[in-house]
């Protein structure tokens, strides 16, 4: 439900739109259908051409900021400083959450926990994996994350930030870094997990789906280049020639015998490898 003007939400959900009128009405009648927890909704437009604000604007959505920026982590951030749930939530223009009873159950999730500063859920993903044929992909890949993230596991992998619950007072004491195009967020979740060490929880349920239509999803040279330099960043060179190495060996693997393997295999499974 959301929340009275007055009362702390207990979510704050952002989405950042530019010119995505159908992509953004998705997303936005998918957070609005939210039950059983409190919540606000803030979209960040930056300067839409299309219908994008008006169709949002007749869907319902009160707080709808339409100013430039510089990009989309500088819109993310303009978005972040409105926020005043516990718990942020970047849900991109497309993406969806997996159900009405998602924040209601990360909620109760939340509290069980103990209330850590960064939570995250598993997806599923639309984006095509090149290696796997489309019909073992109807619906989406079932993605379940470990429970517990390596130095290694974060060299390799990357958790959809629309998957994240962090607590509000992280992104007030250190925002996105604008000067990244698109790997801002990957940079940030090292930053949180490995420097400034922040508690954090695994929820094991799906509360995402991830759409293929993202930045992030398009492999680019610009994209390869900002991967190096959080790596760089944020391990040491021993370290990235150790799990450069061993990357491209599992990579083998996989192609090997793994992806010839995934069809047969239980969706639970499948869940287990693609967070693996």
């Amino acid at each position: 439900m959301m929340c009275e003007p007055d009362a702390p939400p207990r979510f704050s959900i952002v989405t950042i739109t530019l010119n995505s009128a159908d992509a953004a009405e998705r997303t936005a009648r998918s957070v609005l259908a939210q039950r059983g927890a409190t919540f606000e909704y803030i979209v960040k437009d930056g300067g839409s051409h299309d219908d994008t604000v008006s169709r949002l604007r007749t869907l319902g959505v009160e707080q709808l900021v339409v100013t430039p920026d510089r990009g989309i982590y500088d819109a993310m951030n303009q978005g972040l400083a409105r926020c005043r749930g516990d718990y942020v939530c970047l849900m991109n223009a497309g993406d969806t959450f997996a159900g009405p009873d998602v924040l209601a159950t990360v909620a109760a999730h939340l509290v069980r926990l103990g209330e850590p500063e960064f939570a995250y859920g598993d997806i599923r993903s639309l984006v095509r994996h090149p290696h796997l044929r489309d019909e073992d992909q109807q619906g989406g890949r079932l993605i379940r994350y470990p429970e517990r993230l390596s130095r290694f596991w974060l060299y390799r992998k990357m958790i959809c930030h629309q998957a994240w619950f962090v607590r509000r007072e992280l992104y007030t004491a250190v925002p996105y870094d604008p000067d990244y195009a698109i790997l801002a967020d990957y940079s940030y979740l090292l930053d949180m997990l490995l420097r400034r060490r922040v508690r954090y929880a695994h929820i094991p349920e799906v509360v995402a789906i991830f759409d293929a239509g993202g930045l992030s999803t398009r492999r680019s040279e610009q994209q390869r280049l900002e991967r190096q330099r959080v790596h760089r960043a944020t391990f040491s060179a021993p370290e990235r020639w150790l799990y450069g190495g061993l990357f491209q060996s599992i990579g083998w693997l996989n192609r090997r015998f793994v992806y010839r393997l995934y069809p047969l295999l239980p969706e639970p499974v499948r869940g287990r490898l693609g967070g693996l």
